[in-house]
C-alpha cells in the first residue's frame, strides 16, 4: 500500500484536499504532525491540481513515502506500491 507522510502545514494543505477528493484515496488524521495519505492503488497527484508551484511541488515528499516513486515529473507525481 502506497503511502505520503505530509507534515501538518498550511502550505501542504491542498495537497492533502486534493487526496481526500481522490476515490479510494484515504487521509488519516494527525500524528506527531503528519497526515498520511493511502491507497490500494497508486497514489496520482498533479502539480496544478494542488496549486502548487514547482517549489513547493518539489518539497511535498519531505514527510516521507512508503512505496515506489514511479513518476516525479513537473506536473505528475505517481507513487506505486513496492513490490515484495
Amino acid at each position: 500500500m502506497p503511502r505520503v507522510h505530509v507534515v501538518d502545514v498550511p502550505e501542504f494543505a491542498a495537497l492533502v484536499k486534493n487526496a481526500r477528493v481522490q476515490q479510494g484515496v484515504r487521509v488519516d488524521e494527525v500524528r506527531k504532525g503528519y497526515l498520511t495519505i493511502s491507497s490500494d492503488r497508486e497514489l496520482v497527484f498533479n502539480r496544478r491540481d494542488c496549486g502548487f508551484k514547482p517549489a513547493l511541488w518539489y518539497t511535498c515528499l519531505s514527510g516521507g513515502i512508503d512505496g515506489l516513486i514511479t513518476e516525479y515529473g513537473r506536473e505528475t507525481l505517481r507513487i506505486a506500491e513496492e513490490a515484495k
